[in-house]
């Protein structure tokens, strides 16, 4: 699920809505997802926020359901500068994500288990020193694939 050509590094985005709008986009032009896909992560953005505040950078979890896509990839995007996504237990509270992992799944069931991964990933410190200090995408690869598989 994790490839080296969905890690993006220092992409520009000046709020949440132009990160799912690159994800999606860049998603279906890979062949990853419907064209249905961006309109239904903005709408799923909207009802149930995916920003989790962790220290010392917080992230975002995007996703949406596995209607929407033709085959499953975890995209992450490192952003040049933070954007602010509704805190996912709470969406009154806003959190400043600088890394996004966009779950990309077709079977409901891999959900919880990709999601437990990532949040466990962005939990362990040393993981998120190794995110922090990776200097291009391959090491960003090598820190994420102890998690997600």
């Amino acid at each position: 699920m994790i490839a080296l050509d969905n890690i993006y590094l220092d992409v520009e985005a000046s709020d949440y809505k132009e990160v799912l709008r690159i994800m999606g986009g860049t998603l279906w032009e890979k062949g990853y997802v419907k064209d249905s896909y961006t309109d239904a992560l903005l709408k799923r953005e909207e009802i149930s926020p995916t920003g989790l505040p962790v220290t010392p950078v917080s992230i975002a979890i995007p996703h949406t359901d596995p209607c929407h896509v033709i085959r499953p990839c975890v995209m992450i995007l490192k952003l040049k500068h933070t954007v602010k996504f509704k805190e996912m237990a709470n969406p009154d509270q806003m959190v400043e994500a600088a890394w996004i992992f966009g779950l990309v799944f077709d079977d409901g069931n891999k959900q919880l288990p990709l999601l437990a991964s990532v949040i466990n990933l962005a939990q362990d410190e040393e993981a998120v020193n190794g995110l922090m200090n990776a200097a291009d995408r391959e090491g960003v690869y090598a820190v994420v694939k102890e998690y997600i598989s």
